[in-house]
C-alpha cells in the first residue's frame, strides 16, 4: 500500500510543479470583437487613430463630441474587454455623459479590441496602458487645444487612468470603478473566473512563476501611485460583493489617498440574470448596471464640481 501512495504523491507533486512552471505562460488577455457602436445609442461619433509615445503601435478609438463640452472624458475598458463595453453597457453611460455636456474619447487599449498589440504582446494591467490614455489626450488637444480632461475606467481601465493621472497633470479628475490596489493579489480570482479552475491552482507559486519565469508583468499597484494625483479629485467606486477585486482594495486605495471620494455600492452575489450579472464574475465593475441613474448622477456631479466651476 505504501508504494502506490508514494507514486500518487510523487505524481501530484510533479503535476503541481509542471502546472506552476508551464501554465503561467498562457496567462494573459486576448482581443475581443467590438459589439455594437455609438450609433446604436444615437451618439454622433468618429473612428480615430493615434499613437502613444512609448511604443510604435496604433491605437483606435471612438471620438464622441459634445456641443460646448465642459471637458473630454477618456473612457477606458477593463482587461479582455474593448471600447464597445459589451458586458458593462458603458456606451449607454457615454450617451448620458454627453447629455450632461461632456465629450467622450472611448479607446481600445493596446492588445485589446482594434488597437495594435504591443511588441511584447502582453498587457501590463494598467502601467504601460496609461500611455494610451495620455495619447488620447494628446489627440484631442491637437484638435481642440483648450480642452480639459477627465478619466473614467473600470477594473484594469481604472488602473490605467489612475496611473495616467499620476504621471500626466492634464488629467484633472478621475473616476475609477472596481480597480485593484495590487494586481498580484487578484490574479487567483481573475484566473478562476476566466477558467473555472479552483483558485488554489493559482496560488502564490503560480503568480511567482508567471512574473519571474514567464515574464508576465504583474507590477500594477495603484496603491503606490494614487497619492501622486493630489490635489486633483478622485472618485473610487466599488461594489461590496465584487468577487474578483475585493472591496478591501478600494479601502486600501482610499487610505493611500484620503482626499478621494468613495462610493461603495451593494449587490448580492446571488444575483443572476440581472443586468447580465452572473457568477463567477458576479458584480465585478457592474455598479453602473446595478444603479444606472444614481451612477450617472454621482459621476456627472463629481465632474461638475471640477469643470462646471472652472476650478480643480
Amino acid at each position: 500500500m505504501t508504494k502506490p501512495r508514494v507514486v500518487i504523491g510523487t505524481a501530484l507533486v510533479v503535476g503541481l510543479c509542471l502546472w506552476f512552471g508551464i501554465a503561467p505562460a498562457f496567462f494573459g488577455l486576448a482581443h475581443t470583437k467590438l459589439v455594437g457602436s455609438p450609433k446604436d445609442y444615437g451618439i454622433t461619433s468618429e473612428t480615430v487613430e493615434f499613437r502613444p509615445k512609448d511604443e510604435p503601435l496604433t491605437l483606435r478609438a471612438w471620438w464622441m463630441p459634445a456641443d460646448n463640452a465642459k471637458a473630454a472624458i477618456i473612457m477606458v475598458h477593463g482587461g479582455g474587454d474593448n471600447r464597445s463595453h459589451p458586458y458593462m453597457q458603458w456606451l449607454r453611460l457615454a450617451r448620458a455623459l454627453i447629455d450632461h455636456g461632456y465629450a467622450v474619447m472611448d479607446l481600445d487599449l493596446r492588445n485589446h479590441g482594434e488597437s495594435d498589440d504591443s511588441p511584447g504582446h502582453r498587457s501590463t494591467f494598467g502601467v504601460d496602458e496609461a500611455a494610451d490614455v495620455s495619447a488620447a489626450m494628446d489627440y484631442v488637444a491637437q484638435r481642440a487645444p483648450a480642452t480639459r480632461f477627465a478619466g473614467l475606467g473600470y477594473s484594469m481601465g481604472g488602473q490605467a487612468v489612475l496611473y495616467s493621472a499620476a504621471r500626466d497633470p492634464r488629467m484633472e479628475a478621475v473616476v475609477s470603478d472596481g480597480t485593484y490596489a495590487d494586481v498580484r493579489d487578484i490574479v487567483p480570482n481573475f484566473a478562476h473566473a476566466a477558467t473555472g479552475l479552483p483558485t488554489v491552482l493559482f496560488s502564490a507559486p503560480f503568480v511567482w512563476s508567471a512574473q519571474h519565469v514567464h515574464g508576465v508583468p504583474l507590477d500594477a499597484r495603484a496603491v503606490d501611485v494614487i497619492g501622486r494625483i493630489a490635489p486633483r479629485r478622485v472618485l473610487l467606486i466599488h461594489d461590496a460583493a465584487d468577487p474578483i477585486v475585493p472591496v478591501e482594495d478600494c479601502r486600501r486605495l482610499a487610505q493611500a489617498y484620503p482626499a478621494a471620494e468613495v462610493w461603495v455600492t451593494s449587490a448580492s452575489l446571488d444575483v443572476e440574470d440581472h443586468a447580465g450579472i452572473r457568477p463567477p464574475w458576479g458584480t465585478h465593475a457592474k455598479s453602473y448596471l446595478l444603479h444606472p441613474e444614481e451612477y450617472v448622477r454621482r459621476v456627472s456631479e463629481f465632474y461638475d464640481r471640477v469643470f462646471a466651476s472652472g476650478t480643480q
